[in-house]
């Protein structure tokens, strides 16, 4: 169901140098004479002889003092921020709410839900039955964890597709029907009670025996927005996916009212009228539980917008929903070409100090950064960066709040290969439906913070 490059997919982390990645590479590379052979080859030596992990986020030596080793500091500049909204639809998290954030802008989603028309596990639903929408949040909180929000169910004033919908794209709210209203504090799970007359329509596509009634029902029926209130103070997260066995997410439940027994007291009497013992007479210890009444999604989104606030300060801001930042090197190749490199790796500083100034809004926390790679730029970019795995992941050093991406394979092949001048496309966290954002000391920045390439050789 899900796309590829989710919360899911993590990738192999770079915690330590790879030793067989760089023995390939050799294998590949040095039987035709290249010059990145012998470079992979002094690099597997170098790491295999010297016994060291990946260095630090500052841009150390790798083996400080080793006579031979040498690590140089370049500050590249050319860095570009693209805007690219990716996929908001059928995620594992629908973000839900309204901030005005003073750091990372105003930001408002309203969550879209069809429920589906599975009868898995309710077979029709009677006239006299209850169905709410169950709402199941994430416990990650976005702004004022102590506010209470507001919300107002609304139908959607237009078909829409989960698997089209982008961040940065409204779809139209028909306000003029509104069919229930919750508010929500701390609480993981809210019961929604949804208009009767909407209810009936929803319950006709339901126990229809048409043969055109899924495609009478995705051509017709337009599933409901939840649009918060501007007085909110936060975005919570609709659950989507489990993340462990048997654990909740959002669907429908159907309530069907107690059918008296013969005495009238609404208990199910066995065959001997004592309503007690099952039919192994064993007071019903080993009947079974019953399954749960519960309709799935057929469809779910975020109609999501953000209004951007400006900055002078020397940053880069980066959101994991809207935008990709284009990396070009721009090495001093026939400088570079003449040494043999055993270790490359991109540092970027993350620059709190706006964040610090507002301890009261919670956010969720940055501790990823990816990296794509594509041998010319797609027309889609933000499309394949959903729908491919991260060529390189860092996480973040938390004491220095710095991440260290090793990038030492794209700089042997930017030097020595053939297929050079290619953009790296950086972007934070994966795609899950949970909004992050980050801010990053840009080219303007402090020395020891603003973005570079270490580059470490060995004689």
């Amino acid at each position: 169901m899900y796309p590829k490059n989710l919360h899911n997919t993590t990738g192999i982390l770079p915690a330590k140098i790879n030793r067989n990645k760089y023995l390939h590479y050799f294998s590949d590379n040095f039987n035709k004479g290249r010059r990145s052979g012998i470079a992979a080859f002094l690099l597997l030596a170098a790491f295999t002889i010297f016994g060291c992990d990946s260095p630090g986020s500052v841009g150390e030596e790798i083996v400080s003092g080793s006579d031979g080793v040498n690590t140089e500091s370049f500050f590249p500049e050319n860095f570009t921020v693209l805007e690219e909204n990716t996929f908001s639809g059928r995620l594992p998290n629908t973000a839900l709410g309204y901030i005005d954030d003073p750091v990372y802008g105003r930001v408002q989603s309203t969550a879209l839900i069809k429920p589906g028309l599975s009868r898995a596990f309710v077979d029709s639903i009677r006239e006299d039955d209850s169905v709410y929408l169950k709402l199941i949040f994430h416990p990650e909180i976005y702004g004022n964890s102590s506010s209470v929000s507001n919300f107002t169910v609304y139908e959607a004033n237009e078909i829409w597709r989960g698997n089209q919908l982008r961040y940065n794209q409204e779809v139209d709210v028909n306000f003029s029907r509104q069919l229930g209203s919750f508010e929500v504090s701390d609480e993981d799970t809210v019961l929604v009670e949804l208009d009767d007359m909407w209810m009936q329509e929803y319950i006709s596509f339901f126990n229809s025996a048409e043969a055109n009634r899924d495609s009478l029902y995705r051509n017709t029926f337009k599933g409901l927005a939840i649009v918060p209130s501007e007085s909110n103070q936060k975005m919570r997260f609709i659950r989507h996916l489990a993340q462990e066995q048997g654990g909740a997410i959002t669907t429908f439940l159907v309530e069907s009212p107690e059918q008296p027994d013969n005495n009238g007291n609404g208990d199910s009497d066995d065959e001997n009228g004592n309503g007690n013992d099952d039919e192994n007479g064993e007071n019903g210890e080993d009947e079974e539980e019953e399954e749960p009444n519960v309709i799935d999604l057929r469809d779910w989104g975020a109609s999501f917008t953000r209004s951007v606030f400006t900055t002078d300060d020397p940053i880069i801001t980066v959101h994991n929903t809207e935008n990709v930042v284009k990396f070009v090197p721009e090495l001093p190749i026939e400088q570079l070409a003449s040494r043999n490199i055993v270790n490359a790796r991109l540092i970027l500083t993350k620059n709190t100090s706006a964040e610090n100034m507002y301890p009261e809004i919670l956010r969720p926390r940055t501790n990823q950064l990816r990296a794509h790679l594509f041998s010319s730029e797609p027309s889609d970019l933000s499309g394949e960066i959903f729908t491919r795995d991260a060529r390189f992941i860092s996480v973040l050093e938390e004491d220095e709040d710095t991440f260290s991406v090793d990038i030492t394979e794209y700089i042997l092949d930017e030097i020595f290969g053939d297929n050079n001048g290619r953009a790296l496309y950086l972007t934070i966290q994966a795609v899950n439906g949970i909004v992050y954002s980050t801010n990053f000391y840009d080219q303007n920045g402090p020395e020891n913070r603003r973005p570079r390439l270490v580059i470490t050789s060995v004689r």
